[in-house]
């Protein structure tokens, strides 16, 4: 037998090679012979290259067949995603809540959604080949002067054209797109009508008051400085005039909020009745009529020719509210106090703020002298403000030198006739000048801001006496501290407390902080929320001088009041006037209902005391029990006391 790696071996696989390998492949038997002929060598490389070109020829014609199956899937898993995709695309163009169409460069509508049908009120089927210009006006614009195509330019905002020929307000946003090789433009229309018309609404309100519809505060200071520039530049006057309703409070809690504002509309109808025609000759209103809020009207009267003119309509005005207002029930009889200022006469080279001051100062005057009438800004009311910037300088030196102190007044349980509490009253000792009562500088210490310091002094002063008397063996009395809106306005406020109760070892069972209704209702979700923490620490809350702000059980609900305090301006009526009688027992009843306590202010008299206890009130405190009182004379006063004095007798 022949030697398996002699010539003969190789010469047959050489032959055997290229009778079954494809003739394209036979180039590649050349690398049998790189090694020495009849080797092993040369063997190996043969049956190497042999088997890399048989692999190679087989994955030539085997490959294809395998990967048909799968090339085919994935061309039907393209189509299957191209399908979704359309209908998706379809399902969101049918459905969307905004209006989609297509139209051509030339304005020729080529498609549109259902929501452009709705819009509009036209079968969408009915709008494809009609003319976008025919439903946008920016659009018709652009086609009137052939500039279809300058879409650029096209407003956010736009006006749309129904069916009918109905204009309306739409949110337009065109862009340019190229559909099967041709341009094309794409218009999303959403239709804004309700949005406008919030904002209008939102307008109004921001400019009229939502009662009366006459101008409001905001409109009202606008209107006054134009009415300002134009006297200034032709040379002549204006009036303001500021009216306050006498006596309205009464009426309102008297006979409800819902009375009271049907009486405010009612005045407003009847002063633009009478004041509302009067026009100039420029066009301009001569008379402008606002509502600040409340029972506070303004008029600006502008070209009066004197001050007289001035004074005729202020008494036109108080005219109108002689009669008598019929609103369904007894009717009403009201009057009004009217402050006057002339502009430039007494107020040259002022701006608006002081105009408004100057009739303002020049309205309360008009009540201090017995309401129903009228009064003009003086001289001597300008003296008056002089003093009054007097006094303020005055008073912040009195703070920088501690020349305040305090006063007590006693609180007596109307069933037993025993002390329960004491409230701490603000004094100012004004040296060798006369004395100054708080309801002079309380006031100016709340506008300056002074009274953030000077209430914190209070307090302080307050709890230390408490402490003392309670260290000399006095019975335990609840402290009552009037706080101001300014200190509401500090969220540390409840901090400053809780810190003074504790230096001076008092338990905040023992504090009740009194607050008036208009500093409640400044800044409800604040004062809400310093409340709380106070309530939290255990201190209650008493509401003073109740019945002449904003009364209203809603905010005893959600302030959780523990005390209410009968203004004196009620109590002194009782028991002869049955106005004063039936709002002083109207409070009662409603906190007996709501189990709030009830204290009276300012009782003088036995009289006084019996209506009380009769209709259930817990408190009083007045001068029938005692004046404020120095520390010691207050400390003497309670060793003393033995009951209320009534009839001579002590109970």
């Amino acid at each position: 037998m022949q030697d398996l790696t002699g010539a003969g071996v190789v010469e047959r696989l050489r032959k055997a090679w290229c009778d079954r390998v494809p003739v394209r492949c036979h180039g590649m038997q050349g690398l049998a012979w790189l090694a020495p002929s009849g080797s092993r060598i040369g063997l190996a490389v043969l049956f190497g290259v042999a088997l890399g070109l048989g692999l190679v020829f087989w994955a030539r014609r085997l490959l294809p067949r395998m990967m048909r199956p799968a090339l085919a899937s994935f061309r039907r898993g393209q189509r299957t995603a191209l399908k979704d995709l359309r209908e998706h695309l379809r399902v969101i163009f049918q459905n969307s809540p905004e209006g989609i169409l297509m139209f051509t460069p030339e304005g020729c509508i080529t498609s549109c959604n259902p929501a452009i049908g709705l819009m509009f009120g036209r079968d969408p089927a009915l709008l494809r080949g009609t003319s976008v210009a025919a439903l946008l006006e920016p659009l018709a614009r652009l086609s009137a002067q052939g500039s279809m195509p300058a879409l650029r330019s096209v407003p956010r905002e736009a006006i749309a054209f129904r069916g009918a020929g109905e204009a309306f307000p739409v949110d337009l946003r065109v862009s340019e797109v190229s559909h099967a090789g041709k341009p094309r433009f794409i218009a999303v229309v959403r239709d804004i009508s309700d949005r406008k018309q919030a904002e209008t609404r939102l307008t109004y309100l921001t400019h009229y008051d939502s009662l009366t519809g006459l101008p409001n505060r905001s409109l009202f200071r606008d209107r006054l400085a134009q009415a300002m520039a134009r006297v200034r530049g032709r040379g002549d006057r204006l009036a303001l005039i500021f009216l306050d309703l006498d006596r309205f409070k009464t009426i309102n809690e008297a006979l409800g909020h819902e009375v009271g504002d049907r009486l405010l509309k009612q005045v407003a109808a009847e002063l633009e009745r009478e004041l509302g025609s009067d026009r100039a000759e420029d066009g301009a209103p001569a008379i402008s009529l606002s509502r600040l809020g409340g029972d506070e009207f303004t008029v600006i009267a502008e070209g009066i020719p004197t001050t007289d003119a001035a004074a005729q309509i202020a008494r036109r005005i108080l005219a109108v509210l002689v009669t008598p207002f019929e609103l369904g029930g007894p009717a009403l009889h009201i009057s009004a106090s009217i402050g006057v200022t002339v502009y430039p006469d007494a107020s040259a080279g002022l701006d608006a703020d002081d105009l408004i001051r100057q009739a303002d100062l020049a309205m309360y005057r008009a009540k201090e002298r017995g309401r129903n009438t009228y009064f003009f800004y003086n001289e001597a009311l300008n003296r008056e403000m002089a003093e009054r910037h007097a006094l303020e300088a005055r008073l912040r030196q009195a703070v920088d030198q501690n020349a305040f102190h305090l006063h007590f007044q006693p609180k007596a349980d109307l069933a037993s006739g025993a002390i329960v509490g004491v409230e701490a009253l603000l004094r100012w000792n004004s040296g060798d000048q006369p004395p100054i009562g708080p309801d002079r500088f309380v006031p100016i210490l709340e506008e300056t801001g002074l009274i953030i310091p000077v209430g914190e002094w209070v307090l302080d002063a307050a709890c230390a006496q408490l402490a003392a008397w309670r260290a000399e063996g006095q019975p335990p009395l609840r402290l009552a501290v009037n706080f101001s809106a300014r200190q509401f306005q500090h969220e540390t406020l409840p901090d400053m407390v809780a810190q003074t109760l504790a230096r001076h070892g008092l338990a905040p069972e023992l504090l009740e902080v009194e607050l008036t209704e208009s500093t409640l209702m400044e800044d409800r979700e604040a004062g809400q929320r310093i409340l709380s923490r106070l309530a939290a620490m255990g201190t209650s809350l008493a509401i003073d001088d109740f019945g002449t702000g904003h009364s209203s059980l809603a905010y005893l609900r959600r302030f959780k009041v523990n005390t209410l305090k009968i203004d004196r301006s009620f109590v002194s009526d009782i028991p002869g006037d049955p106005e004063g009688s039936a709002i002083a027992g109207a409070i009662l009843g409603m906190a007996a209902s709501l189990g709030i306590q009830v204290v009276a202010e300012g009782v003088e008299t036995e009289a006084q005391v019996h209506f009380l206890k009769r209709h259930g009130c817990d408190q009083l405190q007045g001068y029938l029990l005692s004046r404020p009182l120095a520390p010691d004379d207050f400390a003497a006063w309670l060793r003393a006391y033995r009951g209320l004095p009534l009839a001579g007798a002590w109970i």
